[in-house]
């Protein structure tokens, strides 16, 4: 949001000076405070809907975040042309200024007090969902407003630990998570993840995951026909434990209203296979399921930060700038 309101190269110093740093945070923290409650104070579509024409106006103008989805949707929908690309890239802007606007409401849509919003659908029956022992590991995508996972689980009476990635600024990260305490889940940062939900898994807790980002150092698995670097620990803890991995899709309706799908859980097609190959077999399948959702609702596909390593344009990419972009739609 500094970057928007005082400029890119402003926003690049503060990374540099400790002071300056501290400023922005608090001016992001302004902002975001103050659009939070303003949702607060509407109703719950309405807020939602309001959202969504702020995030597609702000959200182009923030130009580092923007330029990365451009990178992301060239790689994942190449049959696109840049015009349509860059019609698609507002339109998500408008569906992340939803999430967002959905936040201080998360109580409201997992209770579902003024309608019903909270729609479940388990494909396949297992133990976890009558079971409250019977832990397992539940994986989503930055998808549609994926936090509604942990409603649905909190819905079912699964007691869980969702992992979560902090905010760079620690003052939004406060903010963000009084909202998240809302989805009745045990929280969990991303820097503390395997041994946390080691001993979540060993009381019983479900696990619970956004996986479709790149995790430096991790595995090279396919994704849109590209290799992406990913963690295996969802499949090797569904592994060494004998839980299942489960795969739930958030659908969005219409306006603040969800229809959470419980996919059956994933198993390595060669049983017999190392743990190793079979982890990696199970996360490939989940990659699978993540572009059959995102193919089927691209702009609801949250993709503002960089999900392959760089590439050049000897490597098969050269991403257009904002200019060239700009001018493709016009």
């Amino acid at each position: 949001m500094a970057e928007y309101i005082l400029g890119n190269s402003l926003s690049k110093a503060a990374s540099k000076h400790k002071f300056l740093r501290a400023l922005l945070w608090r001016l992001d923290f302004a902002v975001v405070w103050l659009l939070i409650n303003l949702f607060a104070l509407l109703p719950t579509d309405t807020a939602s809907n309001l959202g969504e024409r702020l995030g597609r106006f702000i959200g182009p103008r923030l130009r580092r975040k923007t330029e990365l989805y451009r990178e992301n949707l060239a790689i994942a929908f190449p049959e696109q042309t840049p015009a349509e690309r860059e019609a698609l890239l507002v339109r998500s802007w408008g569906r992340a200024g939803r999430v967002l606007a959905e936040y201080p409401h998360f109580n409201r849509i997992a209770a579902s007090k003024d309608r019903e919003r909270l729609h479940i659908r388990i494909l396949q029956d297992t133990p976890t969902y009558s079971d409250e022992h019977a832990a397992a590991v539940i994986v989503t995508a930055h998808h549609s407003n994926w936090e509604m996972v942990g409603s649905a689980m909190g819905r079912l009476g699964i007691p869980n630990s969702t992992l979560y990635s902090p905010p760079t600024n620690p003052l939004l990260d406060r903010m963000l998570l009084a909202s998240r305490m809302k989805l009745n889940c045990e929280l969990v940062p991303r820097d503390k993840a395997a041994r946390s939900l080691v001993k979540a898994l060993a009381r019983g807790r479900s696990a619970g995951m956004v996986m479709d980002r790149r995790i430096d150092g991790g595995h090279p698995i396919p994704f849109f026909g590209r290799p992406k670097p990913s963690t295996l620990l969802p499949a090797k803890l569904a592994l060494k434990n004998g839980i299942d991995l489960i795969p739930a899709r958030v659908e969005r309706r219409q306006g603040a209203e969800f229809e959470i799908i419980f996919y059956p859980p994933i198993t390595a097609r060669n049983p017999e296979a190392s743990e190793d190959d079979r982890a990696v077999d199970m996360v490939t399948q989940v990659h699978e399921l993540f572009e059959e959702w995102i193919r089927a609702e691209p702009a609801d596909w949250f993709c503002s930060k960089r999900i392959w390593p760089k590439m050049n344009a000897q490597d098969g990419y050269n991403a257009p700038t904002a200019t060239e972009a700009r001018s493709n739609v016009q």
